[in-house]
């Protein structure tokens, strides 16, 4: 009785109209996208990894909140209907496409949205990579958050997009010479970038998101002989993109990842021993790379004219020299006006990692993000400054009510009961359970 009761309202509350023939199809091809990651990895089955990525998985409709997903849960809260499970994840978990724990078990999460219905490899690719993350710990691999903000500067921006040039010649080079040229310069432009920017871990969360990347790329189906191409697309496009800090590693990822095929077949055991991919990729080349910055600076400027990438030095400081205008708002925001703090305290947050970020001391600002504790959720339209050791936000200070729903011009804050904004000091205001 109590199944029935909740099966009514969960399909009381999807949001796939009122027709049962729509509804059906939701279900059926949520069903057929199980069945292809299942084939895809049982293809595999551990040969890359040495396990099978197959496991749960949901994916979750973000007006209703609704999941659908391929198995139950341990809790008994999933519900099977047509060959999957039904049910409505709790408002305290952010949406987002990741991996998590809920109700007892490890899950992939997809937000529905985000999953192509016309390109099956760009889908297969984003289930795999994700159910990558929920294997990831069992695999060997630490997760990571990016601490590189210095990409999104303009100095590192300009020598990301021009590993991205090397890279890219690099992928379509036929010849083995040509092909070892072009990575040496990608590994001379990234060990000249880490030289001028030491506190970075660049190496670190591009095995945490790009080998991910390269496995949904290896095994989603797509003919090996054009993955060297559409990467090398990828890099290309993305040469006038920002936000590259959050999002770099699903590019230069399987960018390194296919090189390397070339050069080794076993070299994933050295990815779990906890070597980098420029690691890996100077060993197996042989090449004589430069240590001292000043020389590493003088390869540098040769390759900007090997390539004839003068263009995107210009464009990328034209582009920089428009955006000092919204640094100074930032910073009448963030550093002069009145501010509430959110401590980091087991915070889920989620953000566009597309997004650009802009370095404000003492952290970074997103321009959106949801985070939710447990005094509630805080949804940001227009800018929040994460501090640079994670364990603050800033928001600026709400003027209306301090408690229950609070709308802002830049956010909403919902405060869950006993819970408020209260002042701590002049100018500075924080949440506490009252």
């Amino acid at each position: 009785m109590k199944q029935i009761f909740l099966l009514s309202i969960i399909i009381g509350v999807m949001n796939f109209g009122t027709l049962k023939g729509q509804e059906k199809s939701e279900l059926m091809f949520a069903k057929s996208y199980f069945n292809e990651l299942d084939s895809l990895c049982a293809i595999d089955n551990g040969d890359m990894w040495g396990i099978n990525l197959y496991g749960a998985s949901m994916f979750i409709f973000p007006a209703s909140r609704v999941i659908i997903a391929n198995e139950p849960d341990n809790e008994g809260e999933l519900v099977l209907k047509n060959g999957v499970y039904i049910g409505k994840l709790p408002d305290n978990i952010n949406i987002a496409n990741t991996s998590f724990d809920w109700n007892g078990k490890s899950w992939t999460m997809v937000s529905w949205e985000a999953i192509s219905k016309n390109d099956k490899y760009s889908r297969d690719k984003l289930l795999i990579h994700e159910s990558f993350h929920r294997n990831q710990d069992n695999i060997g691999i630490k997760p990571a958050m990016t601490e590189n903000t210095h990409l999104d500067e303009l100095q590192g921006s300009i020598l990301l997009k021009l590993e991205f040039i090397a890279l890219s010649h690099a992928l379509t080079s036929e010849q083995n010479l040509d092909r070892t040229k072009h990575l040496t310069n990608a590994l001379k432009i990234r060990n000249y970038r880490q030289a001028i920017y030491p506190n970075n871990n660049e190496n670190i969360f591009e095995i945490h998101e790009g080998m991910p990347e390269y496995t949904g790329f290896k095994l989603c189906g797509m003919d090996k002989k054009l993955l060297p191409k559409v990467v090398a697309k990828q890099l290309q496009v993305s040469m006038d993109k920002e936000g590259l800090a959050n999002s770099f590693p699903y590019l230069t990822g399987p960018a390194y990842g296919l090189i390397i095929d070339e050069l080794s077949e076993n070299w994933l055991e050295h990815v779990v021993n906890g070597k980098s991919l420029p690691e890996i990729s100077t060993q197996l080349i042989e090449s004589d790379i430069p240590t001292d910055t000043a020389m590493l600076k003088l390869e540098v400027a040769k390759i900007i004219d090997q390539y004839d990438a003068n263009s995107l030095v210009k464009k990328e400081t034209e582009k920089f020299e428009q955006q000092k205008q919204l640094i100074s708002e930032y910073k009448e925001k963030f550093i002069e006006g009145d501010l509430l703090i959110i401590k980091n305290d087991n915070l889920q947050f989620r953000f566009n990692p597309q997004e650009k970020l802009t370095p404000l001391e003492p952290g970074v600002v997103y321009k959106t993000m949801r985070i939710s504790g447990k005094w509630g959720i805080a949804e940001i339209r227009n800018g929040i400054l994460r501090s640079n050791d994670w364990q603050y936000f800033l928001l600026p200070a709400p003027v209306s009510n301090k408690s229950g729903k609070i709308i802002e011009t830049d956010y909403d804050l919902l405060l869950n009961d006993g819970w408020e904004v209260v002042m701590i000091r002049e100018g500075k205001y924080t949440i506490k359970k009252n």
